[in-house]
């Protein structure tokens, strides 16, 4: 892959890792820790990279140990490669567990240097958020997730926020960066629709004007592009635990067995383009997941907007 040229911030964006602390199988067939480190390795070689992204879903079980493998692998990634990581909770991250070992999910600055943060305790009806700043832009962290639900959504105080803070451009003279979980895109499959990102409006209208290049995303486990807000384009990772089949039965869900990511160049000048990476791993044709039309149903009715299970962080979130 070619050099970035001068003024560009390359970032790695990866999402839905889908991390283990006890090592268990991804919906009990996907190595998530090896199919990251498979996925690391090919990216390696990629120059200029100044900014790891996570966009959500880090843990499949919300455990300290799983966000410690985060840390552990993808910091140290992206430590030898002096790049900036953050991360951002989804629908199956416990922000407790988050919070304790990744803060705020701003946990490496420019030239991978570990970020200092204050002991605060939040519970964990409050989202998490961050913001530093690499290479002159602005990068914010938004948390979409609903404790024990699937579906996505922004807080009002969290929107406050936003626009307050998109109001001050003199931290940032290169435009924002914006991270959240759950795309404000139209969604792949049936289930993805009942665990999509409520009222993308709302985000649209803080962004439209704002000096925000480009909003990173995840949670459909496939790459897409799209834009909202007048324009602010918006890209969704390709899933490190799994691809999902979007030329499948609108009502069902199956995903194969692979992995990638996408390297996202920021110019000086704001405009914004995108490489897919795919990485081949053993047995990529076999279903890794697979949801007739009565099972997605079932998972929408448990994890969508107004479900029984949104009540604490025990509860169901969704299978993706």
């Amino acid at each position: 892959m070619q050099t970035p040229a001068p003024g560009t911030l390359r970032v790695l964006h990866l999402s839905d890792t889908h991390l283990t602390g006890d090592g268990a199988l991804h919906q009990g067939a996907v190595d998530t820790t090896a199919a990251l480190e498979a996925l690391l390795a090919t990216v390696d070689t990629v120059p200029g990279v100044g900014l790891v992204v996570v966009s959500g879903d880090v843990s499949e079980d919300g455990s300290p140990e799983s966000y410690t493998t985060l840390v552990d692998r993808v910091g140290g990634w992206a430590r030898r490669h002096g790049a900036a990581l953050v991360a951002v909770p989804g629908n199956h991250d416990q922000r407790a567990g988050f919070r304790q070992v990744l803060a705020n999910g701003h946990v490496l600055g420019e030239g991978g240097m570990p970020l200092m943060h204050t002991m605060e305790h939040h519970p964990p009806t409050v989202p998490v958020w961050g913001q530093s700043v690499v290479a002159g832009r602005r990068v914010v962290t938004l948390d979409t997730s609903v404790p024990g639900a699937g579906y996505g959504r922004l807080e009002p105080e969290v929107l406050d926020r936003l626009r307050t803070t998109l109001a001050d451009r003199s931290s940032a003279p290169l435009g924002t960066l914006v991270v959240l979980h759950h795309p404000p895109l139209p969604a792949p499959t049936a289930l993805h629709e009942a665990l999509r990102l409520q009222d993308p409006g709302a985000l649209a209208e803080v962004l439209r004007g704002s000096d925000v290049r480009v909003v990173l995303a995840g949670h459909y486990h496939h790459h897409f592009a799209g834009s909202i807000g007048g324009g602010v384009p918006v890209l969704v990772a390709p899933g490190v635990a799994n691809d999902t089949d979007v030329t499948g039965s609108w009502d069902e869900e199956t995903a194969f067995a692979a992995t990638g990511a996408l390297v996202v160049d920021v110019a000086e000048d704001g405009s914004v383009w995108s490489t897919p990476v795919r990485v081949p791993v053993a047995g990529d044709d076999v279903v890794a997941l697979h949801l007739d039309a009565a099972a997605v149903a079932r998972v929408a009715a448990e994890a969508g907007p107004g479900s029984a299970s949104e009540v604490g962080p025990g509860s169901a979130s969704g299978l993706r």
